[in-house]
């Protein structure tokens, strides 16, 4: 189902008042920098708004992951969704400090903040939700009255637009069970494993990009990751040592020509143990949303595997 613009703006609601700590110390920044960041040079109105789409499952929609404003208008107007008039409610924002013209993005100014519009007045201004805002150096969540006359330019995401998908990059992998290795299977138009036969080793390739992947064997522990696809290699072909497996983790690495297109790509997939049906989905190694950074449950062996890329 295709994300709205009530979507985005519920999830922003929700974290006005939050605040940064010491300079610039946020759990925005701590998400996208994927460690705990602080000083002046992390400044965080755009990885609060990729937070933001990040949590609605619509990263795509930006088109690119950045810290940085002027990249982030410039990736919306790559794929000739920018707009310098009619701002809408929803859009991604850019305000201008200076007047000083862009030359990253052509025929705006350069963009020193960003925020999503909730609603455009009838006074020539806008009611938005920012990032990185208000009175204290740190900064917070606001929702704020701001003028157009400080707009650069807006981001236009494909609200109500169901994102094609048809052209990702494909998953291809293959699974050992019953002591044989089974055939290929790609994305999500079947799955991988034997109903009743405990998994013990996983392939796995994509069309575009790389994948680095594990998997964690009953009574065991964590074997190496691997990021080959060969079942004739046993050290970086697959993974596995014909023991049980109960979790997977798997991490496709998004390439330029794809982010271009996409902005960033996960790996999504899910397991299920002998005996049930699956568990919840899992995207790469996130610990976000219930996640566990991988698929499966210590103790419990697995009989079926399916992969697939996703925003």
């Amino acid at each position: 189902m295709a994300v709205s613009a009530d979507k985005i703006l519920s999830i922003a609601r929700a974290q006005i008042g939050t605040k940064a700590t010491n300079i610039k110390k946020c759990k925005y920044n701590t998400w996208y920098y994927g460690t705990v960041v602080s000083g002046s040079g992390y400044d965080w109105c755009e990885t609060f708004v990729q937070w933001v789409f990040h949590e609605a499952g619509a990263s795509s929609m930006l088109y690119t992951k950045t810290a940085n404003c002027g990249y982030a208008a410039k990736a919306f107007q790559d794929h000739g969704r920018l707009v310098t008039s009619g701002f809408r409610r929803g859009d991604v924002v850019f305000f201008h400090w200076t007047n000083e013209r862009s030359t990253l993005v052509p025929g705006t100014y350069v963009s020193d903040h960003v925020g999503i519009i909730e609603s455009v007045n009838g006074d020539n201004t806008i009611t938005t939700i920012e990032g990185n805002t208000g009175s204290s150096s740190n900064g917070e969540v606001m929702r704020r009255v701001r003028s157009l006359s400080v707009v650069s330019c807006a981001g236009r995401p494909a609200y109500g637009e169901a994102p094609d998908t048809s052209d990702y990059p494909e998953v291809t992998y293959r699974v050992r069970s019953g002591g044989r290795w089974l055939p290929y299977v790609t994305d999500l138009r079947d799955y991988a494993g034997v109903t009743g036969e405990a998994i013990t080793d996983v392939a796995v390739k994509v069309s575009e990009g790389s994948v680095r992947y594990r998997v964690h064997v009953k009574d065991g522990g964590w074997l190496p990751y691997v990021t080959g696809c060969d079942i004739s290699d046993d050290r970086n072909g697959y993974a596995g040592d014909r023991r049980p497996i109960d979790a997977v983790e798997v991490y496709y690495d998004t390439p330029e020509s794809v982010r271009r297109k996409y902005g960033f790509l996960k790996a999504k997939y899910r397991v299920a143990p002998i005996g049930n049906y699956y568990y919840d989905w899992q995207y790469d190694d996130e610990t976000s949303s219930g996640q566990d950074g991988y698929a499966g449950k210590f103790g419990r062996k697995l009989d079926w595997l399916q992969i697939t890329l996703s925003d």
